[in-house]
């Protein structure tokens, strides 16, 4: 039987939904949130801070010119995002040591505790709040690049319910 390498100095190894991720070691009590097509989230406490956090990390990101370029985009948009309606990046590290071996890269921003596509499904929205969301929503799209690059993600799911 064959085990994996030890985690690298300053990083931890834990099975998340039969994936293993390996965080830095002040990311601490990963709990999954959710997944997608291009990668799972989990919530962890940020030790430094106290604050609660969502890490991202993709799926092979590397797979295809098609899946660098995404990974590529979302690294380069959230990086650049400074909005109040507008999630942006606290973090981006990787535990692989050598260009060789970089396989996986996470993302790691502010925790929210949902999102617009949640929040239709278990909640009936009051004309109030389909305003306010609307409003929130509207300022978001303010702050989106310009360009053949700056496409941001407008379906339901991509959006905060704060």
């Amino acid at each position: 039987m064959s085990s994996s390498p030890p985690a690298r100095r300053g990083f931890y190894r834990q099975e998340v939904t039969k994936t293993a991720w390996e965080v830095r070691v002040v990311y601490q009590d990963l709990q999954p949130v959710g997944s997608g097509a291009y990668g799972a989230v989990c919530s962890a406490v940020d030790s430094r801070t106290g604050a609660k956090v969502a890490i991202k990390k993709l799926y092979r990101p590397f797979q295809s010119e098609l899946y660098a370029k995404r990974a590529y985009r979302e690294l380069r948009l959230l990086k650049h995002m400074r909005h109040e309606n507008v999630i942006g990046l606290l973090d981006v590290f990787t535990p692989d040591e050598t260009l060789d071996d970089f396989t996986d890269f996470y993302l790691v921003m502010p925790f929210m505790g949902t999102d617009l596509g949640k929040l239709m499904k278990h909640e009936t929205l009051s004309e109030d709040r389909i305003q306010f969301l609307v409003y929130q929503m509207l300022k978001g799209l303010k702050v989106r690049p310009a360009g053949p690059g700056g496409h941001i993600s407008t379906r339901p799911a991509s959006f905060t319910g704060t």
